[in-house]
């Protein structure tokens, strides 16, 4: 009975011992059980403000050229991704009918001032002779008559010759546009007829997006805004926005905009694309990503690691959103370490390790 009083005597002992070891602040972590987060270290920053629209390039211009006359297509000279500058040949069809027009045309013309130049002299033969009272009246309104006869039919000859020359022009199919033929619609042997389409030029030298934005941000467009324009695999390129509408597309809620890259590197029409327009700078700014605020009962925290590497949870006051940041408003100062990874695990007094 002795025995087993001291025994129990001896386990409370050792038990109250291990009590006091813990003392005060047995709650507080070790370093070995401290969490480990990110930091952001706050600093002063310029904060540019963008529209983001996306859209499809388009050429600078893309023209579909239509034949001008009917007839078999004799020869191509040009195909598909060719370069062709304006009045260009691309092509030629058969044109014997409108060469023998041509050379009837010619002819004709040849004819006809022969003979307004025969009245043309008699013309000034007569007005001669009847300030001399050399010829009658009549005699003198026949010759007028007869130069004014001759002035018609070469003038009708001339457009005649005008209209052969057209049509035997319109034989040969010419680029009415610089740029380059992105589709070809005809081929060697086949017949086509008036205004059946021959090919599609495009000029990619410089490429237009055309998109549009919504009546709360057209207000911030201008001509001329400075836009950087973004593709998969392509590095950003440099652009412009070079027009917009006062007034929505029909049916729309969305105002036009034209955004214009004139040094398109490696981009071509059709692709689509992103285009972020710069529309103000916020110069000497304290912000940072949104997600790095924790929102609780319509109030915005971030947990502030100071130089013992505790963490502390501290309110903040959050200002205007621009894109995925936010600008603070009060609660932070430059220089304070905020956690931006890791926050989740985390109570105000926690000890922290910082990750690099």
């Amino acid at each position: 009975m002795k025995k087993r009083y001291i025994l129990m005597t001896l386990l409370i002992l050792t038990l109250g011992f291990s009590a006091c070891k813990r003392g005060k602040g047995g709650d507080l972590k070790s370093d070995d059980e401290a969490q480990p987060v990110t930091v952001e270290e706050l600093g002063l920053r310029s904060l540019d403000d963008f529209i983001t629209v996306h859209g499809k390039l388009e050429g600078i211009s893309n023209v579909t050229m239509s034949s001008e006359a009917s007839g078999r297509v004799l020869q191509l000279y040009k195909k598909l991704g060719d370069h062709v500058n304006r009045g260009e040949r691309i092509g030629k069809m058969e044109n014997e009918a409108y060469q023998y027009r041509l050379d009837q045309a010619k002819a004709g013309v040849a004819s006809a001032q022969a003979a307004y130049d025969t009245a043309q002299r008699n013309k000034n033969y007569a007005e001669e002779s009847r300030a001399k009272n050399l010829i009658s009246q009549a005699e003198y309104n026949n010759a007028v008559s007869a130069h004014e006869g001759a002035k018609a039919q070469l003038d009708g000859a001339k457009a005649g010759l005008e209209a052969a020359r057209s049509g035997m022009d319109g034989s040969y199919l010419t680029a009415p546009e610089s740029g380059t033929i992105s589709n070809l619609f005809i081929a060697t042997g086949q017949f086509i007829a008036p205004g059946q389409p021959v090919v599609t030029i495009t000029n990619a030298s410089r490429l237009v997006l055309r998109t549009g934005v919504g009546e709360s941000q057209i207000s911030k467009v201008r001509q001329g805004q400075k836009v950087v324009v973004s593709y998969p695999g392509k590095e950003p390129i440099s652009a412009v926005v070079s027009g917009y509408g006062i007034s929505p597309l029909p049916g729309s809620a969305s105002y036009p905009l034209d955004i214009e890259l004139v040094n398109p590197n490696g981009l071509m029409p059709g692709m689509v694309v992103t285009a972020k327009i710069l529309t103000d700078t916020y110069s000497e700014q304290l912000y940072s990503t949104l997600t790095h605020f924790k929102a609780e009962f319509g109030k915005y925290y971030a947990f502030v690691v100071d130089k013992r590497n505790v963490a502390h949870k501290r309110e903040v006051k959050l200002g205007k959103i621009i894109g995925e940041f936010a600008i603070i408003e009060s609660g932070l100062e430059p220089g304070d370490r905020i956690v931006t990874s890791g926050a989740e695990n985390l109570e105000d007094g926690t000890k922290v390790t910082v990750r690099k």
